[in-house]
């Protein structure tokens, strides 16, 4: 059979138009390809670090969950003024998604916000005092922490601390991570004995003082302390920033008897965004929040872990 012209024609175009369409077809799916690479869609950016060799993990939260959504189970919100806490910061403690929430990618949020200068903000602890070091062993309590970072933070206040139940100071409190006033410091600091003044210099306690954390406010880092049982007759606290040790004190430091009611027991494990108080004002030497202290910082926490050995 004699061939057609026209038809040829009409098949020449036809694997053109085909080429074509493979190559916009292509080009798609290298973009997507992009798209997915740029926007990973994992539930934890944080995921919570197994426990060293030879310990065990006895607590953790990846903060896993929908964008605004509630922290698990696991925590329960410490709400009311903050006058209640003894520290004289200002703020409202709240359990409204406006200052505590999950943002979707793995990380807790608390946020404080100023409503026409009334300050709210959020506090959180686990639903009770559940992490202990084992006699003759070591607890680790350890977070990934991104401080507030507002443009003035002046009063600021966020923490990750742990307390024994019981009065204080003699059930025992370990500050881990403090910063106030948007320094990007941190403080290690343990709490206990008698208020005021006993063998922890109460209310102060015994603390390293504000040391510089270089990238705090704008970066995840760790903050942990080891509490070490293992020498009964000289247990000791120690703190770190991202694995370096920057201070430590020891049960000869307070006396057998204080330390034991403060340390030798369970604890529960807090996260709180404080405005004003003793610790900022002491800092500054004024009094704070300033009426130009931006609202909105948000402490964010990309997870938390607790590990024993012994």
């Amino acid at each position: 059979m004699r061939s057609n012209p026209r038809m040829k024609s009409t098949l020449r175009g036809a694997r053109s138009t085909f080429k074509a369409f493979r190559r916009q077809a292509a080009l798609l799916t290298v973009g997507l390809l992009a798209v997915f690479v740029a926007f990973p869609t994992a539930a934890s950016a944080d995921p919570v670090p197994g426990p060293p060799a030879g310990w065990s993990t006895v607590f953790s939260d990846d903060f896993a969950g929908g964008s605004g959504s509630a922290p698990s189970g696991q925590w329960m919100y410490d709400t009311g003024p903050g006058s209640n806490f003894g520290t004289g910061e200002i703020e409202t403690m709240t359990n409204s998604s406006s200052n505590v929430y999950l943002d979707g990618n793995g990380h807790l949020n608390i946020t404080a916000l100023n409503n026409g200068g009334a300050w709210t903000s959020g506090r959180i602890q686990t639903t009770s005092a559940n992490v202990g070091a084992p006699a003759g062993g070591k607890l680790e309590v350890t977070a990934s922490i991104q401080q507030p970072n507002p443009g003035s933070g002046s009063g600021y206040w966020p923490a990750f601390w742990m307390l024994g139940p019981g009065q204080w100071p003699e059930n025992g409190e370990i500050d881990i991570m403090e910063d106030v006033n948007s320094l990007s410091d941190v403080a290690g600091t343990i709490h206990c004995g008698t208020d005021p003044g006993g063998p922890c210099n109460e209310g102060n306690g015994i603390g390293s003082g504000l040391q510089a954390c270089g990238g705090c406010q704008t970066g995840f880092h760790t903050y942990s302390m080891i509490l070490d049982r293992t020498d009964a007759s000289n247990e000791s606290i120690t703190f770190y920033l991202d694995g370096n040790q920057y201070f430590s004190v020891s049960e000869g430091q307070v006396g057998a008897s204080t330390w034991q009611a403060a340390f030798d027991h369970n604890l529960s494990i807090i996260f709180d965004l404080a405005m004003g108080g003793g610790f900022p004002n002491g800092q500054c030497g004024c009094t704070t929040p300033s009426g130009s202290t931006s609202s909105g910082g948000t402490m964010s926490v990309g997870y938390v872990a607790a590990y024993t050995t012994g």
